[in-house]
């Protein structure tokens, strides 16, 4: 194949309520850009941003890192404010016709480790491993989302990783489980969650009824309700048939994380961590939180 990795990398202007360590998106931006450029260093990479309603110095910061980035084939696409679910439709038509062993699904508010890109392609070639996020989900630790986040651990040379069920619209697979996957990927593009999408493709926890009508118990009648407790029983409900008809794969997550993602619910264990042991990002004012 032509490229290693091939990245469609989607980025809007506004930024998240939930958005942590940064009060504007553009320099929220500037430093999950720089992320993005350290961790790619050295791998042949197409990568393809999507620019959506963006500002014109938004396109300025991509040209100038990675129009002249050796190893790496930028390309720079605007599209006029279509929103989440049609940007991620355009990743899926981008990364279905790249000529890369690898390919990541790419948002805008990651803060990426350096090695994060190696120890997800290095654990792509292990069996039995379809998929793989960089993020170490704070809800993978909740007792009552077991059934549906925790699985088996593995060793690689990078870090350990844990088989979940579900997780953001950042991820990698291989391209040679695109064609099989590529119809529940296109779940979240018709409008739907993504951790639904998740159980779509893994299966985790959709089959116990335990987890499936013990959810729905424990978020009827929790004092704090927490929705994540009801996915099994909310697939089932919107996927119907299509969820026991759809291949099957298995979704993997590292221990530690290998990014950050700037999202108050979503900021993993010791994120702190990767702040302070990253040497680049003392260029930039990030909070405490």
């Amino acid at each position: 194949m032509k490229y290693t990795l091939a990245i469609a990398h989607r980025v809007c202007p506004a930024l998240a309520k939930t958005a942590s360590h940064f009060t504007g998106k553009f320099e929220m931006v500037k430093a999950t850009t720089a992320s993005l450029a350290n961790a790619i260093a050295g791998i042949r990479t197409r990568l393809t941003v999507i620019l959506d309603g963006c500002p014109d110095e938004y396109a300025r910061l991509f040209d100038t890192t990675f129009s002249k980035m050796p190893g790496v084939d930028y390309e720079r696409i605007a599209t006029p404010g279509i929103g989440n679910f049609a940007t991620y439709a355009r990743q899926m038509d981008i990364l279905c016709g790249a000529d890369a062993k690898y390919l990541y699904f790419s948002e805008d508010d990651y803060i990426y480790k350096k090695e994060a890109f190696l120890a997800m392609m290095d654990f792509l070639e292990q069996p039995e491993v379809d998929f793989v996020t960089p993020l170490d989900h704070p809800d993978f630790y909740q007792p009552d989302l077991e059934r549906t986040s925790s699985g088996r651990i593995r060793i690689s040379d990078f870090c350990h990783w844990r088989e979940i069920g579900s997780t953001c619209c950042t991820f990698m697979l291989k391209s040679e489980t695109w064609r099989r996957a590529e119809k529940s990927l296109g779940y979240y593009a018709e409008g739907g969650s993504d951790y639904i999408m998740g159980m779509l493709l893994t299966k985790k926890g959709v089959y116990s009824p335990k987890a499936v009508f013990g959810g729905v118990g424990k978020y009827l009648f929790a004092r704090k309700r927490n929705w994540m407790l009801a996915i099994p029983a909310l697939a089932w409900a919107r996927l119907g048939l299509r969820l026991v008809l759809a291949p099957r794969f298995r979704l993997w997550s590292p221990i530690p994380s290998l990014a950050v993602h700037l999202c108050k619910p979503s900021l993993p264990p010791f994120h702190a961590l990767i702040f302070r042991n990253e040497q680049w990002i003392s260029n930039y004012k990030i909070a405490k939180g």
